[in-house]
């Protein structure tokens, strides 16, 4: 079970960021794969590649972007 902020990531089939899982140091790192605006949610593909379309068991609710004017 992954703890701290990796377990409030959202789930997205457009993801934003990466996760990168280092076993042998027992770490998981998350990196952009795209600029992400001031404001815009985090989100990570949970599939484990950020850009994988297989669908998830659950009804995914894709983020809105809410930008400040």
């Amino acid at each position: 079970m992954a703890l701290g902020l990796i377990s409030v990531y959202n789930h997205s089939y457009t993801s934003n960021a990466d996760y990168l899982q280092d076993f042998e140091q027992g770490v998981i790192e998350i990196v952009a794969v795209r600029d992400i605006q001031a404001g815009e949610e985090i989100c990570i593909n949970y599939n484990g590649e950020w850009d994988d379309p297989k669908p998830v068991w659950f009804e995914v609710m894709e983020p809105k972007l809410d930008l400040p004017i």
